[in-house]
């Protein structure tokens, strides 16, 4: 058994909860694919894939062992790019995670910009609000938010946002004029859990001072895609990204709430690990989305 290669079709399968959809992301015979994978369970002594007519399931041992995989065969990928006589081009597998709304409304954008310039770059994005660990679990860089923790990767700053303050035009005539931050005590705030303290909200006035305004709500919740469409719908205010209202503010789905006061700036950020500077497609993608970010998040 080539153990490389049958980690390779572990993991197309593992991918695409699929044998027969696996097996056509190798370009190998479903037979082919069925026996890699059975011979690498026999070698490791483990069930990976749960199977039945229509599907393959990772067990939990399989979900742990998939990290690995994917790991050696980027880092197999990372050496053979960085020895062989292409070392400079631009060609291969490139895995990418972003936040979720950010990944959305701006990664996958990015990205598709990023494979029409290059046509042997496959790119495969994980949109998710959990802090990934990039090299664990075999990802090439991250976009993140916000204030990042000590760390081995490489960061680079890119640009800035800001939340702002938002309802729907319904909601402000229900609840009538909002002209101070005491107002938001009195109203139902959409409270997205990801940002701490969830009792209160960071608000710069004009001058650069921070006020922290006490704030509650009966809409809680993990998924700010969700308060967003719950503030479309007339049910409170929202702290959200200034990119992210930017088009519903111009097309008056949503109006500002004291735009005086914004959060402080957040930054945003590419990381990756030290050992992805010997790839050229790290490093372009790196360049192309730095060049596009600060746009992005301008005003």
């Amino acid at each position: 058994m080539d153990r490389l290669e049958a980690m390779a079709a572990f993991v197309a399968v593992a991918d695409s909860a699929s044998f027969t959809r696996g097996a056509a992301r190798v370009g190998k015979p479903v037979s082919t694919v069925s026996r890699l994978v059975a011979a690498l369970e026999a070698h490791l002594g483990a069930l990976l894939l749960a199977r039945d007519t229509r599907k393959a399931m990772l067990t939990d041992q399989g979900r742990e062992y998939l990290a690995h995989c994917k790991r050696i065969l980027a880092d197999v990928d990372e050496a053979e790019s960085a020895l062989g006589r292409d070392a400079q081009s631009i060609t291969g597998a490139l895995r990418l995670t972003a936040p979720a709304v950010l990944g959305r409304m701006f990664a996958a954008q990015t990205v598709s910009a990023f494979v029409r310039d290059h046509a042997e770059v496959r790119v495969e994005i994980s949109l998710t609000d959990r802090l990934v660990d990039l090299i664990g679990e075999g990802f090439d860089l991250a976009i993140r938010t916000g204030d990042l923790e000590d760390s081995e990767l490489i960061v680079r700053r890119v640009g800035v946002f800001q939340r702002i303050l938002c309802c729907s035009p319904g909601y402000l005539e229900q609840v009538g004029p909002i002209t101070a931050l005491d107002d938001l005590q009195r109203l139902n705030c959409l409270v997205f859990t990801r940002l701490r303290p969830l009792a209160e909200w960071p608000l710069a006035d004009e001058t650069g001072e921070v006020h922290r305004t006490p704030v509650s709500g009966r809409i809680v919740a993990d998924d700010i895609d969700a308060l967003y469409e719950a503030a479309l719908d007339g049910a409170g205010v929202l702290l959200t990204p200034s990119w992210q209202a930017r088009q519903d503010l111009r097309s008056g789905r949503l109006v500002p709430v004291l735009p005086q006061y914004r959060t402080p700036s957040v930054p945003v950020c590419i990381l990756f690990p030290r050992a992805k500077l010997l790839s050229a497609r790290v490093r372009a993608f790196v360049d192309a989305a730095a060049a596009a970010l600060p746009a992005f998040l301008a005003e």
